[in-house]
């Protein structure tokens, strides 16, 4: 391990040294966390550094050079101790990536912030700002953190990135437990470390899938789910097998030969000469099919605008009474499924994603509002 008096942060850069300061880092009541990763080029990120910090030190933690993650792997699944990470989406593929589990217990304090009144979507450099009064310049957020020797200037600033969450963190957690929105927050956290695991399918994030008849939806979600597994056995972004554009024109037409396949846009020649065979008999695979997925919901009808936007500001009004972001009370995806729920004049049901909490702040009322 290296430090000086001029560094803030601790290097660790073998096993020995993770295992003897996660021996250290067993009675913490939580870790501040957070990662370091290039994902130019590939599907799966590459993690170039760790930032852990339980309250005294920095550390900034090898992955380039260590193969022993044991030690830490406990600690992250340790229910006693809370990790604490900021809008961490991204930090989690890299801990599933490189330990095959998740940090559990969760704190997400872009979440805090939100339920707290700070904002939605909050930058770290915004909260840090907004809680300490403190400025985090961030000059090295493009750096290669694959290159060794890191330079100092990286390592400066990655360490920022965890040497403030500590305090924040205990800030935040009393001001929740204040506010009664401990439980909210911890509920939300799990929610995001479950649906990690989600397995929807991708096809009905492809934009205008909903245009699609069940057969044509049939070839989009096997070409979808063959794209998945090419991406991830070549180790590529999805969109350099095949763009969601791409997959949506050849569900459209069906193509049975090449020659119809190549007048598909954004559809190069390497792709045909690799992928075109394959990507023919998954079609007339797909079209042989008996069993076809259900046709997607359209748009939500334009004579519902007015209902939304009733409530929308039934919303607004009981988040500034919360004082905490709408959008953490009711997602766009709520309203909708919301609103769709009543129709063909079926009572209104609320949506999975407004039960626990969310229920009797917001949920209720919203149903209360659309029944009067």
């Amino acid at each position: 391990m290296s430090s000086n008096p001029s560094e803030n942060y601790i290097f660790i850069t073998n096993n020995e040294q993770l295992a003897q300061c996660c021996v250290q880092w067993q009675d913490a009541t939580f870790l501040a966390l957070d990662t370091e990763f290039i994902r130019t080029d590939t599907f799966y990120p590459i993690a170039g550094l760790l930032q852990l910090s339980a309250g005294a030190d920095n550390y900034l933690i090898d992955p380039l050079s260590i193969n022993e993650w044991q030690p830490l792997v406990v600690l992250l699944q340790q229910p006693s101790i809370v990790k604490v990470l900021h809008s961490c989406s991204e930090d989690l593929e890299v801990f599933e990536r490189l330990f095959g589990v998740l940090p559990t217990p969760l704190f997400d304090t872009q979440l805090a912030a939100a339920m707290l009144g700070f904002g939605f979507s909050l930058s770290y450099q915004n909260l840090v700002a907004a809680i300490l009064d403190v400025h985090v310049e961030k000059g090295e957020t493009r750096s290669n953190w694959l290159q060794r020797p890191l330079s100092p200037s990286q390592c400066h600033y990655a360490a920022l990135d965890v040497e403030y969450l500590p305090e924040i963190y205990q800030q935040m957690h009393d001001s929740l437990v204040a506010k009664d929105r401990l439980a909210w927050l911890q509920h939300d956290c799990a929610e995001q470390v479950a649906s990690f695991y989600s397995n929807e399918p991708y096809y009905k994030k492809v934009k205008s899938a909903w245009k699609l008849t069940p057969k044509q939806l049939q070839v989009l979600a096997s070409l979808t789910h063959w794209r998945e597994q090419q991406a991830r056995q070549r180790d590529v972004p999805r969109g350099r097998v095949i763009k969601d554009k791409s997959c949506f024109e050849i569900a459209s037409i069906m193509p049975s030969q090449i020659n119809q396949l190549a007048k598909i846009s954004e559809l190069g020649p390497k792709t045909l000469r690799v992928d075109g065979d394959k990507i023919i008999a998954l079609v007339a695979e797909a079209k042989a099919a008996d069993d076809l997925p259900k046709a997607l919901p359209k748009p939500l009808p334009v004579q519902t605008g007015g209902v939304l936007k009733q409530l929308k500001a039934q919303v607004k009004q009981v988040a500034e009474e919360l004082n905490m972001a709408s959008e953490i009370l009711v997602k766009k995806r709520d309203y909708e499924s919301l609103l769709r729920s009543g129709m063909s004049g079926k009572p209104y049901q609320l949506p999975a994603s407004l039960s626990g909490w969310r229920k009797a702040v917001i949920g209720d009322v919203l149903l209360r509002q659309l029944k009067g």
